[in-house]
C-alpha cells in the first residue's frame, strides 16, 4: 500500500492529539490507515504516516474531518540500514 506524509500546523496539546488519535479510526474507510505521528508541540507541527490507496482519499478523510493540514507527501521508506528504499 502507497505511504503518504501528512503535515499539519495546528495548536494542539497532548489531549487533542489523543483524542484525535482515539476518534479518527472510527471515521476512516477500510483501505486507509493512519499508522503513526511525531509531534513537535512547541512548533505547533505534527507529521503523519498514512497508508492508502491515493492522495485523493487521504484529501477526502480531511474533508469530511474537517481536520486541516498543509501537505500530503507520497513518499518511500529509506532502511538505512539495508541501505535499501523499500516499497
Amino acid at each position: 500500500m502507497p505511504k503518504f506524509i501528512v503535515v499539519h500546523s495546528m495548536p494542539y496539546n497532548e489531549e487533542q492529539i489523543m483524542a484525535t488519535a482515539k476518534n479518527m479510526p472510527s471515521q476512516l474507510p477500510s483501505e486507509v490507515s493512519w499508522n503513526m505521528t511525531y509531534c513537535a508541540f512547541e512548533d505547533n507541527k505534527f507529521f503523519c504516516e498514512w497508508e492508502a490507496p491515493n492522495k485523493d482519499v487521504i484529501e477526502q478523510v480531511f474533508r469530511s474531518t474537517q481536520l486541516p493540514y498543509d501537505a500530503i507527501y507520497p513518499v518511500r521508506l529509506l532502511n538505512v540500514t539495508k541501505a535499501k528504499l523499500e516499497e
